[in-house]
């Protein structure tokens, strides 16, 4: 436990010092899509910039953003903020204060016109009372550093033309991923390009930085012991939901929150379908430390499974171990699939098995896609150095006496691919 919390306390001062983007590998990005910079709204793109997640933005679903992150091309170690006075001080300012990040601060939403900056107010005044605290000190600390000028725009629009300009990105060619970005650069005559960037983004997103690769593998290993500890309760009698609330309070213990876990496949949170003796069936849990996500899924044996199950459960655990020992630099998705594939047949099954490559990371699914007539498809990605991928490995059949899966979360090296969470049976017996 101690480790465990040597480890925690080494990521959380991390990301107070720094973002968890890989740097590089956005300079190299923009630079293929010929991008001066980026202007980010949404808040797993802020949080993936700096660090940072918008607390608006857990209790204002579907609203548009109010805090922007902003990043040059030319000056990567350079970035810039936009975000309300109030929030700036109540939020970015806890546990952090880091001279690489220029702050814009605004009074309130909207977007009136007005450029010119405002007279600062008071944020949260010394009654002289009673001593500060360090954490109310540090806070005034923090607000008091700002520039004179960017601390009290009257409003997010102001801000962030401000900011665009005092980064040098107004002219440029400059990728947004949140439309109300793109109107306020029209409101205001951006004269460069505002090119669309969630998909742009999510490209820069495939290959992590060793702080991702660290966050990835502590979320990865709290996952999977999570999953590991709701399966060894599986019983006769018990039901999907009693599994889905027990692997929610098994990742909280280990500092993870729980996202889903998909029991025999079902992943309804309202199933109250019962296990039963001699069943096969398989979990799938996914859940996230500090927004990075652990997919971790394995087949469980409750007594005597029958042949078919078995086979099934061993046909699914071959063609995995087939593909991980495959994993490498230059592997196409499909040519995933075809591994896979091929070493079903190739070892006599009959077993249908639905090979899902993907890229996780700040989701489940992280990757870019293709547009298809406004919706996304999975393209044909190539692996790199630095990905981390799953390839689930679920048995397709039905009328075998349950279900079958297994699947691990793979780090891409320079040379294969090397598992992040500890290594476990493909089948766990009750």
């Amino acid at each position: 436990m101690t480790r465990l919390l040597s480890t925690d306390e080494a990521l959380y001062a991390a990301l107070e010092r720094e973002g968890p983007i890989n740097l590089a590998r956005a300079v190299e990005v923009m630079e293929r899509h010929g991008l001066d910079g980026l202007v980010l709204g949404q808040p797993v793109n802020v949080f993936h910039a700096l660090g940072h997640w918008p607390a608006i933005a857990r209790t204002r679903i579907g609203q548009p953003p109010g805090v922007f992150a902003l990043l040059t091309r030319e000056h990567p170690d350079e970035w810039g903020l936009v975000t309300s006075r109030f929030l700036y001080y109540y939020t970015w300012a806890d546990g952090r204060q880091r001279s690489d990040v220029q702050p814009w601060l605004y009074g309130e939403l909207g977007d009136a016109g007005d450029l010119e900056p405002g007279n600062p107010f008071p944020m949260c005044p010394d009654s002289g009372e009673a001593p500060l605290s360090a954490l109310e000190v540090h806070r005034a600390e923090v607000l008091a550093v700002v520039e004179p000028g960017r601390d009290a725009f009257r409003d997010v629009g102001a801000a962030l033309v401000s900011a665009m300009k005092g980064i040098g990105l107004w002219r440029g060619r400059v990728g947004f991923d949140d439309p109300v970005i793109a109107a306020v650069m029209a409101r205001h005559d951006h004269p460069g390009a505002a090119v669309p960037a969630d998909n742009i983004v999510r490209e820069i997103r495939l290959i992590k930085s060793p702080l991702e690769q660290a966050l990835m593998a502590r979320a990865a290993e709290a996952n999977a012991q999570a999953l590991i500890a709701a399966a060894q309760t599986a019983r006769a009698g018990a039901r999907h939901c009693e599994l889905q609330a027990l692997f929610r309070a098994e990742a909280a213990r280990r500092g993870n929150t729980s996202v889903f876990l998909n029991v025999d496949r079902v992943s309804s949170d309202l199933s109250r379908a019962e296990l039963a003796d001699g069943q096969t069936l398989f979990l799938d849990g996914v859940s996230h430390f500090l927004n990075y996500h652990g997919d971790f899924a394995r087949t469980v044996f409750i007594g005597d499974p029958p042949k078919s199950a078995r086979r099934a459960a061993e046909a699914s655990g071959l063609a995995w171990q087939a593909i991980r020992e495959k994993l490498k630099p230059g592997l196409r998705y499909s040519e995933i699939v075809e591994i896979g594939q091929k070493a079903v047949r190739s070892a006599g099954y009959e077993t249908q098995i639905g090979f899902g490559p993907h890229s996780v990371g700040l989701a489940h699914t992280d990757e870019p896609g293709e547009d298809h007539g406004g919706f996304w498809r999975k393209p044909d990605l190539m692996l790199e150095e630095g990905m981390v991928i799953s390839v689930d490995c679920p048995v397709l059949d039905t009328g075998i006496g349950g279900s079958a899966h297994c699947e691990d979360l793979m780090l891409i090296t320079s040379d294969g691919a090397q598992c992040i969470h500890s290594e476990h049976e493909t089948v766990i017996v009750i």
